[in-house]
């Protein structure tokens, strides 16, 4: 009990000297010492008032504040997640509710605190809830949760209020994500380019990063591959070396992303970062080699699943068909220079057979109408004569125009 009060003793001093970022230490549900010292107070007794001791002990509001509080951590301590939940989503409400009408942002640290408690421990609970049988449901509503501070941090004239817009935006980011209702991430992208938003450059450099990070996998999803290239450029850029492995998730998705658009990355790349999966996948790209690439992506496509990556790998399909075409018209022109725009699709179908795929005249056919009218190839097919005629210019435009 004696712990529990000393506890609550500094909350107080907290709250009374507006001090911020000791209010953040002591509200997070991180904290052992808290957490023990909720726990020690409960086992010496059960019907022990929280609310009632934390009127003696903290001014008003933050003693409803805390007293939801210790509520939460004595249900985190005895691993009952859905009343930790609940308790944890009374008090986001009631610090918004007095957050809202401060004249300062003192203690915008604390909130963020409690930001990051309700996304982890809506993760823990749908965990426990699956587990025992029961539907997932309080990360959804964590979502709405945090789209209500949001609202408080955003829609203010304090300026300060704002210092942590782009952190909300974030953690709103991760759970849309894991929620696959990413369709939501486009208003928070819309209001993050406005001009009542705090400048990008304002922020810190690690929020800069992760929000590029997933605007850039947004822009992947959406068969964007310029603006993602854009952003997760950012990203893998400006990450601290200190940080490989969150470079190294950048790399994942920036390295289809640089394929798709006719860049390949290095191999010294790739094994700094141990990308092994993407090794294949390189240089089935490089040498134009279909069955190489099918191996590849069959060997590593859990991986590839698991990343969200597969789809925009199977779209370097036509860039290999491209790249062995580009091969076979070189030939067929060396060895034919009168007809250096024409390529027969039988000399198409042998490249094909040599790299190990069965195909037939008429898939060749389809497959090559197929680059010609997704601008890979310009040109046109002589059906009658199994023919393709090459533009005499530009035949091969730029994979990124």
């Amino acid at each position: 009990m004696a712990a529990l009060g000393q506890y609550l003793d500094a909350a107080s001093r907290a709250v009374q000297t507006q001090n911020g970022p000791a209010l953040a230490q002591l509200i997070t549900t991180r904290s052992q010492q808290a957490l023990a010292a909720v726990a020690q107070a409960l086992q010496s007794n059960r019907n022990l008032n929280l609310g009632s001791l934390c009127s003696a002990k903290v001014p008003a509001p933050f003693d409803e504040i805390f007293a939801t509080h210790c509520q939460c951590l004595g249900a985190i301590g005895e691993r009952r997640w859905e009343e930790a939940y609940t308790a944890l989503t009374n008090t986001v409400q009631a610090f918004v509710k007095d957050f809202k009408n401060q004249e300062t942002a003192w203690s915008l640290a604390a909130l963020m605190e409690l930001v990051k408690a309700c996304r982890e421990l809506a993760d823990k609970t749908d965990a426990a809830a699956v587990a025992a049988g029961k539907k997932a449901t309080k990360l959804h509503d964590s979502g709405a949760l945090l789209m209500l501070v949001y609202r408080n941090t955003t829609n203010t004239s304090v300026k300060s209020k704002k210092a942590a817009s782009l952190f909300l935006v974030i953690m709103l980011f991760k759970i849309y994500f894991k929620l696959n209702t990413l369709h939501l991430c486009k208003n928070l992208i819309a209001a993050v380019n406005l001009p009542a938003f705090p400048a990008f450059d304002s922020f810190p450099m690690a929020q800069k990063v992760t929000y590029s990070y997933y605007v850039g996998r947004l822009a992947v999803f959406d068969d964007d591959y310029t603006r993602a290239e854009q952003n997760l450029n950012y990203a893998f850029e400006h990450c601290s070396a200190r940080h490989p492995h969150n470079k190294k998730l950048v790399l994942r998705y920036l390295v289809p992303v640089k394929l798709i658009l006719g860049k390949c990355p290095t191999r010294r790349l790739l094994d700094k970062y141990a990308l092994d999966e993407y090794k294949d996948v390189v240089e089935a790209v490089k040498r134009g080699n279909v069955r190489a690439l099918n191996d590849a992506l069959q060997h590593f496509q859990v991986v590839f699943i698991m990343q969200g990556t597969f789809l925009v790998l199977e779209k370097l399909r036509n860039i290999v068909y491209r790249t062995l075409f580009m091969k076979v018209a070189a030939f067929s022109a060396e060895h034919n220079p009168s007809k250096a725009n024409q390529v027969s699709l039988t000399l198409f179908l042998d490249a094909l057979v040599w790299c190990g795929c069965d195909s037939e005249i008429d898939e060749v056919e389809c497959i090559v109408a197929n680059l010609i009218f997704r601008r890979f190839i310009k040109g046109y097919i002589s059906h009658k004569s199994r023919v393709v005629v090459l533009a005499k210019t530009g035949a091969f435009p730029p994979l990124n125009e």
